[in-house]
């Protein structure tokens, strides 16, 4: 999370859905995980966030083992494999356009969690990996030192949208 002293420089982040890489612009060092983020949400305005928030993902896959009793080998048969949700980890920081005011946007973040509905997402690291919604899980709002900024924490999964009844008509 940037300090709130740099809350008026713009960081340029160019990700490149070709070869999955992102490219830092101008005189910056270092790969910065920071990505435009836009929360969409039924019946309320496009939520972006004002700051590129850091995203981080978690990939990973579930695996139906059985044990052999009378095996000779040692280990598992692995009989089913399946992707399970992406752990989805959003962080950074809210700071408000005028000094000694709490930033607005925190009630709007609340206002998505406390829907218990997932939420469109617009985010070329996330959707350039097949992931439009996800599941807000928890929202970490810390300590932050100053009243004009909140440091912010979001842990999300993906979520895929489930057809379980067809019509075979």
């Amino acid at each position: 999370m940037p300090p709130y002293w740099l809350k008026d420089h713009v960081f340029v982040v160019d990700y490149n859905s070709s070869t999955g890489k992102m490219a830092i612009g101008g005189d910056y060092s270092g790969l910065r995980q920071q990505t435009s983020l836009t929360f969409r949400k039924s019946g309320m305005d496009d939520f972006v966030f004002p700051i590129d928030p850091f995203v981080s993902l978690s990939f990973r896959n579930v695996i139906a083992r059985r044990y052999v009793a009378k095996g000779t080998t040692r280990g598992t048969i692995k009989e089913r494999w399946t992707e399970d949700d992406v752990e989805i980890t959003i962080s950074g920081v809210f700071i408000s356009e005028n000094e000694n005011e709490y930033p607005t946007q925190v009630a709007t973040l609340m206002e998505i969690f406390a829907a218990h509905e997932s939420v469109e997402v617009q985010c070329a690291m996330l959707n350039d990996r097949g992931i439009t919604r996800i599941a807000i899980e928890s929202v970490d709002l810390p300590h932050t030192k100053s009243m004009d900024a909140q440091a912010f924490e979001i842990k999300a999964f993906s979520d895929d949208v489930f057809e379980f009844l067809q019509y075979n008509g």
